[in-house]
Order: C-alpha cells, then sequence, then structure tokens
C-alpha cells in the first residue's frame, strides 16, 4: 500500500486504529511513513510515545478534546476534523501552537461530514480561519462506508466512485487544498491514486473475512486470526459452543453462502490459510459463540477463526501472537 501511494505521489497516511501497536506501527515506519491518521486523541498519545510526530485525528472534533490536544501539541503537528466555525475559533484561542484541519465531507454515506454540495458551509468553515494565526484550511476528507456493501471488485469501484467525483469537484473549486481518502476496499483495488493527494486506509494491514467476500483481497492476505476453544459438542445441530462471543468479536456480520456468518473457520498450514467449509460462527453472545461443523470440533478441541472485522477483533485483545511464537504488544481498546 506504501508503494502503490508513492508510485501516484499521493501521501500516504494510514489509520492506526486498525492495529492500535507500536511494533506494528515500526513495520510501516519501515516504509517511509511519517505521517498517520487515529481515531482518538487517546490513540494520538499512545502512538507519540513512540516517536510519532504528525497526526490526523478522524473523528469530528469535540470541546472535549482539548485538554488532551494541549497535551498532544507539545510533541506533535495535528490535524483535524472540524465542523464549525466556532470550534476553529475556540482552538486558536486555546491552543499554543499552529494546527490544520480537514473539512470532513459526506460523500452519501450519511455517517458524519459536510455535504460536499454544502458550499456555502464549506466557504463559512475556510473563510473563518482566514485571519487567525494558528489555524490553517489544509483540505478535504471522506470515508465512504459504501464498499463495504460491495461483493466484487467492479461494485468497490462503482460504490467509491461518488465519493472519488465528489473530492474532485471538491479540488476543482478549491484547488490548494488537499483531498483525503481512508477506505480500505478502495485503496486495495483503484488502479492509480491520480485523482488524490493523501491516502488514509487502515483496515489493509490485516484485511478480514469481510474484505475477502468484498473482493479486496484473497484470505492468504489476512494476518488476523483468533484461536477458541471448543467447549461443547451439541450433535444433534451439527454445532458447537466456543469461548468466543460478541467481547471477543464485537456483532459484526456478513451474509456467505446464504447464511449469516460472524467469523469464518480456517485451517492454517506453514503461512497458507484454508477456508473450512460449513464451519462458521453462526451466532454470538456475550461470551458464547455458536460455531456450525461440531463434528469437524470435538469438545477440548480449539478452531482458527477469521473475524469478519479485524479493525474491531483487534481492539478487543491486549496483544497479537505470531506463528513464530513471539508476542507483539498493542493498545487495549479505543
Amino acid at each position: 500500500m506504501a508503494a502503490k501511494a508513492k508510485r501516484y505521489s499521493c501521501e500516504f497516511r494510514p489509520h492506526f486504529k486498525t492495529h492500535q501497536s507500536h511494533e506494528i506501527g515500526r513495520w510501516i515506519r519501515n516504509e517511509g511513513v511519517t505521517g498517520i491518521t487515529v481515531s482518538s486523541t487517546s490513540m494520538a498519545l499512545y502512538f507519540i510515545e513512540d516517536g510519532w510526530d504528525d497526526i490526523t485525528i478522524a473523528f469530528p472534533f469535540y470541546t472535549g478534546m482539548i485538554n488532551d490536544l494541549k497535551i498532544i501539541e507539545k510533541s506533535a503537528r495535528i490535524r483535524l476534523f472540524i465542523h464549525e466555525p466556532e470550534h476553529i475559533a475556540l482552538l486558536n484561542k486555546e491552543l499554543s501552537n499552529k494546527f490544520k484541519y480537514y473539512i470532513e465531507i459526506d460523500g452519501g454515506y450519511g455517517r458524519s461530514g459536510i455535504e460536499y454540495s454544502d458550499k456555502a458551509k464549506i466557504d463559512q468553515l475556510i473563510n473563518s480561519s482566514t485571519n487567525l494565526s494558528k489555524c490553517k484550511f489544509h483540505g478535504f476528507y471522506i470515508h465512504d462506508g459504501r464498499t463495504y456493501k460491495a461483493r466484487s471488485i467492479n461494485e468497490i469501484k462503482e460504490q467509491i466512485s461518488p465519493a472519488v467525483n465528489a473530492l474532485s469537484e471538491l479540488k476543482s473549486n478549491y484547488p490548494d487544498a488537499a483531498i483525503s481518502l481512508g477506505d480500505t476496499p478502495s485503496a486495495s483495488v483503484m488502479e492509480n491514486l491520480d485523482t488524490l493527494d493523501e491516502l488514509t486506509a487502515g483496515n489493509f494491514v490485516f484485511y478480514d473475512w469481510m474484505q475477502v467476500q468484498i473482493g479486496s483481497c484473497d484470505i492468504n492476505d489476512v494476518a488476523l486470526f483468533v484461536i477458541l476453544p471448543v467447549a461443547q459438542s451439541i450433535k444433534q445441530g451439527k454445532q458447537a459452543i466456543v469461548h468466543g462471543g460478541a467481547v471477543h468479536f464485537s456483532k459484526d456480520s456478513i451474509q456467505t453462502d446464504g447464511s449469516l456468518t460472524y467469523g469464518q473457520a480456517v485451517a492454517i498450514d506453514k503461512n497458507k490459510v484454508s477456508k473450512i467449509e460449513g464451519a462458521f460462527l453462526s451466532a454470538l453472545s456475550q461470551e458464547h459463540g455458536t460455531l456450525n461443523g461440531y463434528d469437524l470440533y470435538p469438545e477440548n478441541d480449539y478452531v482458527t477463526i477469521c473475524p469478519i472485522h479485524s479493525c474491531l477483533t483487534a481492539n478487543l485483545f491486549k496483544e497479537y501472537h505470531t506463528l513464530d511464537g513471539s508476542v507483539i504488544e498493542k493498545r487495549i481498546l479505543s
């Protein structure tokens, strides 16, 4: 991903909310990355501990962030998402150092941001910092989650097209603004990044079962799995109970082969991963998981699960264990 961004002179600022690990962050630093994206001030403080000093906080600013931002600005350059002019004035007053801000654009996904066609609000936000000493408008940012509903490479491209077009239109109207896209499926399959100034994908660092189903990667591109103990066989239902519930995987799910799936059972043999047909998590409660395909996994055995969403799953565990037996520390909970 870093090489792809470099090939198209696109600044790569990967989102670190997926791995939340100093060590894994260093792997990315070794690829020449100098600026990162996080989703909270506490996450920014964690990565500052490991020397990161150029950080985008990709969550709409709210006033409760100010105390942490005063600490963060002592060690790092800050980029923020700001939606209201009064917040720009407040930050200019409260912070000591210069900072940059994005206008987050809602390209149609409906999560957060300003409608890209709301030129009056965009102009108001840009103009509100013109005469202020510490803040500078940097550009426009879109995270468009519609690609997560795609089930093929062509569908990914179709789903991301409105967001890319919206950013391109904004660039034509505001040529000095940077345009930034945060989305793993599109970052994985777009042939080129010529239209973008910045790329902030994050999930690619591990990928997951949803990304496999979307078409943005192959099962052997996935790097994160969870090993669960099998506690009980339910033979009449051809199911088993495993110690892996919503507190380990969240409640994300996906339709696979006509069934609702919360995680796919896989076999790993010398770094080669393969799907085990008929074996998947079909239901979750807080601690319990229902595993279809009981006859494949007797009681006291273990099953390896490819999670639906690696960002959420990784967030719920305290460390990573590699296939060679080493342990990688991480931050616990976002």
